[in-house]
């Protein structure tokens, strides 16, 4: 396989995978091991991990317990 092939292969998996570029960058790091998470537009997040998945970050509809503004549209359900 080609290193053009691979790239496309992977730019083909990215794309189908409907994550955009913007939400890729607000995950917090591999390593964050805090509960809760809030990008920099003021979008908060908490942590889930059930067995034998990944860590997923859900929406905090109402995050006033950590401190934080109320929630606006532009923020997604999930990162």
């Amino acid at each position: 396989m080609t290193n053009a092939t691979k790239l496309l292969a992977a730019t083909a998996l990215f794309v189908a995978s409907g994550s955009s570029f913007a939400e890729a960058q607000m995950r917090p790091s591999a390593d964050f091991k805090g509960q809760w998470f809030t990008t920099h537009d003021g979008c908060s997040y908490s942590r889930t991990h059930a067995p034998g998945y990944g860590v997923t970050w859900v929406l905090i509809q109402n995050p006033h317990h950590i401190n934080q503004p109320d929630v606006s549209r532009h923020c997604v359900n999930m990162l």
